[in-house]
């Protein structure tokens, strides 16, 4: 987690274009505790100037004022004046807690904003690896319940100022009436502060487990309504329910836990509001019985110690509160300090002559992918690579888009290490096509033209028919306009891969990659795209990754990946007649042909 020090520093990063809304709440609550605080203050120089006979506790130019006016007779004869006086009193303290609003509200949603747009940004600039480790479930977390407690915290934070205003301004009024009364009243100030900082320490680790846990829950709830299919096709059904239980539980436990503590400090910090307001009235009883302070002067001060009672819980409260929105933050600035793909440097991508991993060594951990991976790929040829699964095939074309880096070795694009190569530039003229391929939530149309903002159907069409789902998309109700719903949902796995191969030759990328892109469509389908493609790539830089021979069988050059090692390379026809891996899955996969063709009673096609 990153410090509070550097925590504090991304904050403060996010408050741009809000300093004006904070400034202006400062200044409005100022004035608005100054007119709160004068209404107990006119009220006690009514009750000892007016209804009394004492001379006017009040500024010089005040008391000339009323003077002026015929002094106390004048206000005893026109009562309306000076209800008039409570009015604009009452009206301005209004006004200038509606424009504190205002602003509060501003910079609450203009920091929600930039928050959630640095921390999308971020992610979608953060490296594979990072993505990679992470719970898409507590990710969505941070990015919401987190930003909102830290967006209100903020927003509340400018109470803070408020009680500050509030404790001051009060403070000087009653000093002004009695100083023994005022270091009396001022003694809870400090007390409450302690008691909330003493809780903020164990608050704080509670909350962290319990915002922690609303992670993993989130985290649970995504995954599963991720694959509803799955659950329901394994009846997994109730053994979900019982982990989810399991979570839920832990995650309400956690927050009982955290809702115990805050009842004890709210309890706690009540105890000591109570037993200062006692303390206050007995002690201005006392000093009035005295003669120290005017029955005005009591009644004016109780109203001001009455009105702090709420601003003082209420900065134990936003102490208390701290602990939250600081475990929050430093939670939403993990995501930011992840690290980030660089897309700025290295030279443009061009290729003309040959891809090349020179060496390559990678490895998960301890698990050792590729020890010594070395091949070359000639610009305009078709590649294939055929090996067990988990043997690192995938991980060779993550290797290629710099999704990871090699621990040794190199890759070269025409001599050039492609870590020297723009990132944008690399990724943007290769495309790849995944087993499992995403698809958003928009129409067929759309995903196919998803590198364009505006798509040219023409194209569409043409990628769509070289991937031969163009007949497919026509049978829909609408067409090339039919969502396909979140995930793709609304197409078979084959559908789905085919919109994904026109996506890759709608981006005219130079190098294509398919990661066992056809294992979802059946043989006659799969042999009529690569037909398409084998004269659409003509000039293109082919790669494919696949099971099936059939698929790989038209390559120009096959590669057989054994133990993280090219253990046999050459065309099908060569390696069909050596012994070795690559014979020995020709014949496993004919003998299943040929089974399936005399229990079906048909011709392979």
């Amino acid at each position: 987690m990153k410090t509070k020090t550097n925590s504090f520093r991304y904050l403060l990063s996010q408050l741009k274009g809000s300093w004006g809304y904070i400034f202006m709440a400062i200044i409005f609550i100022v004035f608005g505790a100054f007119f709160e605080f004068l209404g107990p203050k006119l009220i006690g120089v009514t009750v000892d100037s007016v209804i009394g006979t004492a001379p006017f506790d009040l500024p010089q130019f005040a008391i000339d004022y009323i003077d002026s006016l015929g002094g106390r007779n004048f206000l005893v004869k026109n009562l309306a004046a000076l209800i008039a006086v409570f009015a604009v009193v009452a009206i301005l303290t209004a006004l200038c807690e509606m424009v504190r609003l205002y602003a509060s509200h501003n910079l609450g949603e203009n920091l929600g904003y930039n928050m959630r747009q640095s921390v999308f940004d971020h992610l979608q600039m953060a490296s594979f690896s990072y993505h990679k480790s992470v719970r898409t479930g507590d990710i969505i977390q941070r990015c919401s319940s987190d930003i909102d407690l830290v967006r209100n915290f903020v927003v509340e934070f400018t109470q803070l100022a408020r009680v500050i205003a509030k404790i001051a301004v009060a403070y000087w009024f009653m000093f002004g009436i009695s100083p023994k009364l005022a270091w009396i009243s001022f003694i809870s100030v400090p007390a409450i502060s302690i008691f909330s900082v003493s809780f903020n320490k164990k608050i704080s680790r509670e909350f962290t487990y319990a915002d922690e846990s609303e992670g993993d829950l989130q985290a649970l709830a995504q995954e599963n309504l991720s694959a509803p299919r799955v659950v329901r096709a394994f009846g997994r059904q109730k053994w979900e329910i019982d982990r989810f239980q399991q979570q839920n539980q832990e995650f309400t436990d956690r927050w009982v836990k955290v809702g115990d503590l805050l009842a004890v400090f709210w309890a706690g910090g009540d105890i000591l509001t109570v037993f200062q307001v006692i303390l206050v009235l007995c002690a201005s009883t006392v000093l009035a019985v005295n003669g120290e302070v005017t029955t005005g002067d009591m009644v004016s001060f109780m109203a001001f110690n009455g009105m702090l009672s709420w601003p003082i819980r209420s900065l134990g409260r936003i102490i208390g509160d701290l602990s939250k929105a600081t475990v929050a933050l430093g939670r939403i600035s993990e995501i930011t300090d992840a690290p980030l793909e660089d897309y700025n440097s290295g030279a443009e991508f061009k290729f003309e002559k040959d891809i090349v991993f020179e060496d390559v060594h990678f490895a998960f951990g301890d698990h050792v992918v590729f020890d010594g991976l070395s091949f070359r790929i000639e610009k305009g040829q078709t590649m294939a690579m055929l090996g067990a699964s988990g043997s690192g095939k995938s991980v060779m074309l993550a290797l290629l888009l710099r999704f990871y880096k090699p621990q040794s070795g190199r890759i070269l694009i025409d001599g050039v290490d492609i870590e020297n190569i723009n990132l944008h530039s690399l990724r943007r003229n290769m495309s790849l096509v995944m087993q499992e391929p995403f698809l958003f939530s928009k129409t067929i149309g759309e995903n196919i033209a998803i590198t364009d903002k505006k798509a040219d159907m023409a194209k569409v069409e043409y990628s769509a028919k070289i991937a031969c789902i163009h007949d497919s998309i026509l049978s829909f109700k609408d067409g090339y306009n039919t969502i396909v719903g979140e995930k793709g949902v609304t197409l078979s796995g084959g559908q789905k891969q085919r919109v994904a191969i026109a996506r890759t030759i709608y981006t005219g990328a130079e190098v294509v990659m398919f990661d066992d892109s056809l294992s979802a469509v059946d043989a006659v389908t799969d042999k009529a795209i690569r037909a398409n493609l084998a004269r659409h790539t003509k000039n293109t830089t082919c790669i494919i990754i696949g099971q099936r021979v059939n698929t790989l069988m038209q390559a120009d050059n096959i590669f057989v990946l054994d133990k993280g090692r090219i253990v046999q390379q050459g065309s099908h026809e060569y390696l069909s007649g050596v012994e070795g891996i690559y014979r020995e899955i020709v014949k496993i996969q004919q003998d299943i042909i040929e089974k399936t063709q005399a229990e079906a009673g048909e011709d392979y096609v």
